[in-house]
């Protein structure tokens, strides 16, 4: 039996482990400045009316907003991005309720997760102007943080 044991144990270290390397992958965004990952440029903002109202978040085709039941912006979500072929773009995660990303015109999927939810939409990036995207987590009421 205590071979046994170990063996579980031994599996669960290795999962734990695989768990760490795998988030580790996830690309942390600072607030409030445009950064580059995977060659696509990207920026996570929107907490207060400067920051939404920053000049800079123009130039940015698609606007990714994540939101709770009441309509209330959430932060420290996990955003990944993948094409029409199915290719994942990049994997970021944002303190902040908006990621902005410039992608080329075309067809898109955005899948945010928060608190182990995972909820997706299909967009696509125009060729003009910016383009907004709400994800929605209906089952997170309040602020949030409950």
């Amino acid at each position: 039996m205590n071979g046994f044991a170990l063996a579980i144990t031994s599996a669960s270290v290795v999962l734990l482990w695989a768990g760490v390397a795998a988030a580790e992958e996830i690309t942390r965004l600072p607030a409030d400045e445009p950064v580059t990952v995977n060659g696509i440029e990207l920026a996570c903002t929107g907490i207060g009316d400067e920051a939404q109202s920053d000049p800079r978040w123009k130039a940015f085709p698609v606007r990714l907003e994540f939101a709770g039941g009441n309509a209330q912006y959430l932060a420290d979500v996990d955003v990944s991005v993948t094409n029409s072929a199915g290719t994942e773009l990049f994997q970021v995660r944002c303190d902040s309720a908006w990621v902005l990303v410039k992608l080329p015109p075309g067809k898109y999927q955005v899948k945010g997760t928060f608190r182990n939810l995972v909820k997706s939409s299909n967009f696509s990036a125009p060729k003009s102007g910016q383009a907004r995207i709400i994800v929605r987590f209906p089952e997170i009421v309040g602020s949030g943080d409950n």
